[in-house]
């Protein structure tokens, strides 16, 4: 996708909510929640942004729900700034143009019940929102919609012909999703400059957490912590990490030291095989 700006999606949507309110709301039903929905649109999840060196890009990995297929799309950084922001949990200190238009869609009192991201013209995906119960579709970039949803906690899709069947473009290498690494009950990613630069971390010194799972939650261990240690060995790169946790003990604990916000905390996980999946 190319980077524009937030204008155009802004004055659809307010021109979305005027005229809701000012034809009434329409009551919602589950009937009416799902129309509009085809067979084919599945359900997915928000797994990571990255960026891409080879081609300078940004993007957002959408991943379905038995995390079997995945679709990656191209985004500005704006975009992939907002998003990434949101999947993490952080709140930025001055609201984004989404911000602006959650709080219109939600002061005004209708809502969003999903996107879809439906069809690929020309290397372009193309989305639409729907608003109060499937009475209002608006055209949008993948990007802005995205991250309109997860501010409002509104379901993504993605239609089925989309996964695989047509080509993704940038991310260098052939189109591959840089390297992830699960270990611990975590999924971890590399540290690249730019999260880095999002999380006040210094680039090439640990792994960022992207997925977590859930007796690592409870260990006290959550999304968008960075792991600088396993154990008293320092984690500098993916290998690093691979390498420490292969390493442990069945059935022993580990003590990983994470950077939070800028803190240094540790937290002690099993480092049986058998824990439980990481949550993307």
């Amino acid at each position: 996708m190319k980077a524009v700006g937030g204008r155009h999606l802004c004055l659809l949507l307010i021109a979305a909510v005027v005229a809701a309110c000012s034809c009434g709301r329409s009551p919602f039903t589950s009937t009416s929640t799902a129309a509009g929905l085809s067979h084919d649109d599945v359900k997915v999840q928000v797994s990571r942004v990255g960026f891409d060196h080879e081609t300078g890009s940004h993007y957002v990995l959408l991943l379905d729900e038995t995390e079997s297929r995945e679709l990656p799309i191209m985004i500005g950084e704006n975009e992939a700034q907002a998003i990434m922001l949101a999947l993490r949990g952080i709140k930025p200190e001055r609201p984004f143009t989404h911000d602006l238009i959650r709080s219109i869609i939600g002061k005004t009192g209708n809502r969003v019940d999903r996107i879809v991201i439906a069809d690929m013209r020309d290397e372009i995906y193309y989305a639409t929102i729907s608003m109060d119960g499937g009475r209002y579709s608006i055209d949008s970039r993948p990007s802005d919609a995205i991250a309109l949803a997860m501010g409002m906690n509104a379901p993504i899709y993605v239609n089925s012909k989309l996964f695989g069947s047509a080509p993704t473009p940038g991310l260098g290498g052939g189109g591959k999703i840089p390297a992830i690494a699960r270990a611990l009950g975590l999924t971890v990613e590399q540290l690249t400059p730019d999260l880095a630069s999002y999380f006040g971390q210094s680039a090439g010194r640990g792994v960022l957490v992207s997925g977590v799972s859930s007796s690592a939650k409870k260990a006290g261990v959550a999304r968008g912590d960075i792991v600088v240690k396993v154990g008293d060995r320092e984690v500098r790169a993916l290998d690093d990490f691979s390498r420490q946790a292969a390493q442990l003990k069945s059935g022993g604990a580990v003590t990983l030291t994470l950077n939070r916000g800028g803190s240094n905390r540790t937290v002690t996980l099993e480092s049986s095989p058998a824990a439980d999946a990481p949550k993307p």
